[in-house]
């Protein structure tokens, strides 16, 4: 199903359509010279057998956590040219209509630097050692305020045993409890991204793979850990309903 089908979804689809039309159409051309395996690995997902029809080159399904599940549809006709589409499962739906939108732009954004040759298909995975947002990117502060915000409170308020249910829930990561009673948990982002976010004492710290870091801009960095953490606050929220409510979806 398109985006146009979540809740108040027609202006979102609508916007996602646009940017596959004119902001990224000439980008997305070059999909058509791009193997869809390296590009699925990179991005975290995987490239499906079956295609709806004939002039689908590769169908791409990406499930950054349950339940959100996405395909995009890579379609090139001699005739017609290319185009591009996406579509979620629709269990997806209880995903809010905002987030489903900012994913699918984030992984359009990043088709389209594929497409133009910005990023090359060779890559190691995730790098082992961690850094900070803030050593790399001192300058992006008020990109971080924007992804946490009113979120750092709620979290200093998750214990870590709550922490790892939630991140259970999410069937996509790893929490541990950490000695001062604080809790760590990390994401992977894309194959070849990873996200840590450290809530302790100390206060909260989010930190990237020194290699994803390095190779995607802070904008891309701090719209994962929004979606990330948005996902996390929300099963922390199904498991104690008690939780502090900010917004009708948090």
């Amino acid at each position: 199903m398109p985006l146009k089908s979540f809740e108040a979804g027609w202006g979102w689809d609508a916007q996602v359509r646009q940017y596959v039309r004119k902001k990224y159409k000439q980008d997305l051309a070059g999909l058509v010279d791009v193997d869809p395996q390296p590009l699925a690995r990179l991005l975290g997902g995987a490239v499906l057998r079956d295609r709806p029809y004939a002039t689908i080159k590769w169908v791409l399904r990406l499930i950054p956590f349950r339940p959100l599940e996405l395909y995009w549809l890579f379609d090139f006709d001699e005739e017609f040219g290319h185009d591009l589409h996406v579509l979620f499962a629709p269990k997806s739906l209880v995903v809010p209509t905002e987030d489903a939108y900012v994913f699918a732009w984030d992984y359009l954004a990043l088709l389209a630097r594929y497409g133009r040759g910005a990023f090359t298909l060779a890559g190691d995975g995730p790098a082992p050692d961690w850094l900070p947002f803030n050593a790399f990117a001192p300058a992006a502060g008020p990109i971080k305020d924007t992804a946490l915000g009113p979120r750092e409170e709620l979290l200093h308020l998750v214990d870590a045993d709550l922490a790892e249910v939630a991140v259970t829930r999410m069937d996509c990561g790893a929490s541990r409890p950490l000695a001062d009673g604080g809790w760590e948990a990390d994401w992977p982002i894309l194959g070849d991204l990873a996200m840590r976010l450290r809530c302790c004492s100390q206060g909260l710290e989010v930190a990237f793979d020194s290699h994803g870091a390095k190779k995607y801009g802070p904008e891309f960095l701090m719209s994962f850990a929004w979606l990330y953490i948005n996902a996390f606050l929300r099963e922390c929220r199904q498991v104690e309903p008690s939780l502090p409510r900010l917004s009708r979806y948090l």
